[in-house]
């Protein structure tokens, strides 16, 4: 009976463990801090998961070099390109939610506003940069603005698509971008 049960236990373990996480998206080390959601969420309506990862020390420290630096991953059942116009209104909303705005009220000055632009393409991969005007309800209740990267993978073949977000208040020549720019999504988010 003990054999039996230690032999059950062990493949439940390698069938759990020996699984790809979905939301392992994004290609960082256990020292980044980890939230992860499935869609819908934040007022979207995609079907998917999503993963978001904090830098070991700083993101909620104004004085600190990240903060408000941090990474997203979206992989979610959206079968064509994403232009810059559906990019925007989901920031919109995702920092809306995240705010927890009522965008009905017209006297509510915590609104965001987003404006990307499409910068180069790459077979199957879409760059874009932009700018989130938007409010920190975590440390400073202020508004500030997010620079932001977006890298949009259209997975054909899976009919889905992968956008892989990096914000900073910092500008895109500060030295926190030499980090944000070496962050690169998990091999095979297509497959």
């Amino acid at each position: 009976m003990k054999k039996t049960l230690f032999v059950i236990t062990l493949f439940f373990t390698v069938f759990v463990f020996g699984q790809k996480n979905e939301f392992n998206l994004i290609k960082l080390d256990s020292t980044w801090g980890q939230e992860v959601l499935r869609f819908p969420a934040r007022d979207m309506n995609y079907i998917g998961v999503g993963e978001v990862r904090f830098p070991p020390k700083g993101w909620i420290k104004p004085e600190h070099t990240f903060f408000w630096s941090y990474t997203y991953a979206w992989s979610i059942n959206v079968n064509r390109k994403i232009p810059e116009s559906e990019l925007e209104l989901d920031l919109e909303k995702y920092f809306n939610s995240l705010n927890r705005v009522d965008v009905n009220d017209k006297t509510d000055n915590r609104k965001t506003s987003a404006t990307i632009t499409k910068i180069k393409r790459k077979k199957r991969t879409t760059y874009y940069e932009g700018k989130v005007h938007t409010y920190d309800r975590f440390a400073t209740n202020k508004r500030f603005t997010l620079n932001v990267k977006i890298e949009s993978n259209f997975c054909k073949k899976t009919e889905k698509t992968v956008l892989l977000f990096t914000f900073s208040p910092k500008e895109f020549t500060h030295k926190v971008w030499k980090t944000l720019n070496k962050i690169e999504l998990e091999r095979g988010i297509c497959n």
